[in-house]
């Protein structure tokens, strides 16, 4: 998976930029390119005016206060002006539509990593910790907005400021020209100098901010159990050595510029001063007009500005693709998806066989080793087995949240494998022990899986399983919001409301994976009287550790090490020795 994550690497060891990366980048500013194109105009028009301004001073200064001409000195003052306020207007259009282009261009592609993340595999998240994929989200989509809708402003505009400099004191002077050049080569040592370090500072920085999100979501998601455990002070010490890292990380960076900077700065003094020896030079012996030499010297302090924001621009871009080497690597990886012949499952009734089935999470831990068994449609499965016999796999792999490594599974007589995802996972109905509420109302969480569903349909499946009365009597009933994971609820009320959202959308198979662990054993005989009807009719697979709930199941399979050990109904299994036997006792 590593491999996947890290495939898009965009910039090779010596930190250039590969083009197909930053064609695919910019790919996504192609639907507003008419937008991008205007304010391509506008930073021509804007480079324009910033350099009309000091060649207006300098005609001021050659043609008119030098020969005394009032009129001439009013008219290129008039000019001076209306050259700024056109600058300012062109700015101010190229920035916001720049913005607008940026933005938009990003909230596609942020749709298109949420959307892809939503069909990446189990696999995927196994491995990847959910502070880094928040990271890609929203920090790495972040980076590049900047990139785009200012990165591009500065590349273009001080280009085009860059070569227009270069013509205009070519044309004025070329010996002045070639003389602010000279210290060109000492600029591009610097400047590449600078880019490797700053290029890998960027990608540390990259990885450290990704670090700091991932303890910090896990830290707030068990904050409970690190306060029962009093592992407070633990947890701080540990945020504080991954903060400061990350902390480390960007004042690595930040050092490296606050070197550059003033770097380019002393090179910037060093061509000015030879401009200024040497045009004073010639303005004293009368060889050039004072005019030229103002406008050299002005000149030559804007020619060292767009190279040194172009250096800090290209910085930036290093940063933004190193962004764009995570998110890329996110979307090349491949997503779940049908075979192309796939078909869609019809109704079934709920037969179910399981053939020989092996599963590894890893290829040398097995987890499944050849398990086989039939289910009439209709009938309840139990499975049961102590922690870690493949239970929860077992129901992983009906529901293809993995793909079993050999054998098959057939519901109806339909190969799971060859059925589309969607068709397959619409006919079951699955209740975890953790259950997960979303931030939203009570009737929202129940609809959550049939969002068509009336309101008489929702109360329906909420008296089916004893949730309705609960549900009333909170403060805005249907309506109340029930926050994020459900936090307001007990943990009975929360998987009360999972039987109801599983249940409204009468599914062909319903799965319970431990579905009664969290709740007391009030609420578990409230679920255990619904529960024979809910069952009756619909094929059902019960995970418990408490035997209790799997008494009148139709049969029960008991895993063990990944392999099933035992097979009949409670009262065959309670009756000879065995694991079932061991595992009723310690729960009686």
């Amino acid at each position: 998976m590593d491999h996947m994550i890290h495939q898009s690497q965009s910039l090779d060891e010596k930190g250039n930029i590969d083009p197909k990366t930053l064609r695919r980048l910019l790919s996504y500013i192609r639907p507003f390119r008419g937008t991008a194109i205007l304010a391509l105009i506008l930073m021509a028009f804007s480079s324009l005016t910033t350099l009309a301004g000091p060649y207006i001073i300098k005609l001021a200064i050659d043609t008119a206060i030098a020969p005394g001409d009032p009129s001439r000195l009013n008219l290129l003052v008039a000019l001076f002006l209306l050259s700024h306020l056109l600058n300012w207007a062109t700015s101010f259009g190229q920035q916001y539509l720049m913005a607008v282009v940026g933005h938009n261009a990003i909230y596609g592609l942020r749709k298109q990593l949420f959307n892809h993340l939503q069909r990446m595999p189990f696999r995927f998240f196994d491995k990847q910790p959910v502070g880094k994929v928040m990271s890609r989200v929203t920090n790495d989509t972040e980076a590049l907005t900047e990139m785009i809708s200012s990165g591009i402003s500065h590349i273009v505009g001080d280009t085009l400021l860059l070569v227009g400099i270069i013509i205009i004191m070519l044309g004025e002077n070329w010996t002045l020209a070639l003389l602010t050049f000279l210290t060109l080569p000492l600029l591009f040592f610097t400047a590449t100098y600078f880019r490797n370090r700053v290029l890998y500072a960027y990608r540390n920085v990259r990885e450290k901010i990704a670090d700091v999100n991932t303890n910090l979501q896990e830290s707030i998601s068990g904050v409970r159990i690190t306060q029962s455990f009093t592992r407070e002070a633990e947890n701080a010490h540990r945020f504080t050595r991954i903060n400061r890292e990350n902390y480390e990380a960007n004042m690595h960076a930040i050092s490296l510029f606050s070197i550059f900077l003033p770097f380019i700065e002393v090179i910037s003094a060093i061509g000015t001063a030879i401009v200024l020896w040497y045009g004073g030079g010639q303005v004293i012996q009368a060889l050039i007009p004072i005019g030229t030499l103002y406008l050299f010297l002005d000149y030559t302090a804007r020619f060292y500005a767009p190279i040194r924001d172009l250096s800090q621009v290209y910085n930036s871009l290093q940063s933004a693709v190193a962004a764009a080497e995570k998110i890329f690597g996110i979307l090349d990886t491949e997503p779940e998806k049908d075979k192309p012949d796939a078909y869609d499952l019809k109704r079934v009734d709920g037969h179910l066989v399981f053939d020989d089935v092996h599963f590894a999470y890893e290829e040398d831990q097995k987890v499944l080793d050849g398990v086989s068994f039939e289910l009439q449609a209709g009938e309840t499965l139990a499975v049961v087995g102590p922690t870690g016999a493949g239970k929860t796999t077992l129901v992983n792999l009906l529901c293809r949240f993995y793909n079993a490594s050999s054998g098959q599974i057939l519901l109806d007589g339909h190969n799971i494998a060859d059925v589309t995802l969607q068709s397959l996972r619409s006919q079951t109905g699955l209740v975890l022990q953790d259950t997960f509420l979303f931030n939203g109302t009570v009737r929202d969480n129940i609809l959550f899986g049939t969002p068509n569903a009336t309101q008489e349909q929702v109360e329906q499946a909420a008296r089916a399983v004893h949730a309705h009365q609960f549900i009333v009597a909170l403060p805005q009933g249907y309506d109340t919001v029930v926050q994020e994971r459900g936090s307001m609820l007990s943990a009975g009320q929360r998987q009360l409301i999972a039987f109801a959202r599983a249940l409204l959308r009468d599914p062909a198979i319903l799965i319970l994976d431990e579905a009664t662990a969290s709740v007391d054993t009030r609420t578990e005989a409230q679920i255990q009287d619904a529960l024979e009807t809910l069952l009756a009719g619909r094929t059902s697979i019960i995970i418990a550790h408490r035997l209790s709930t799997v008494e009148y199941a139709d049969k029960i399979i008991v895993l063990e090490d990944g392999q099933i050990q035992q097979e009949g109904t409670h009262q065959e299994l309670s009756c000879i020795p065995g694991l079932y036997r061991e595992l009723l006792q310690k729960t009686q």
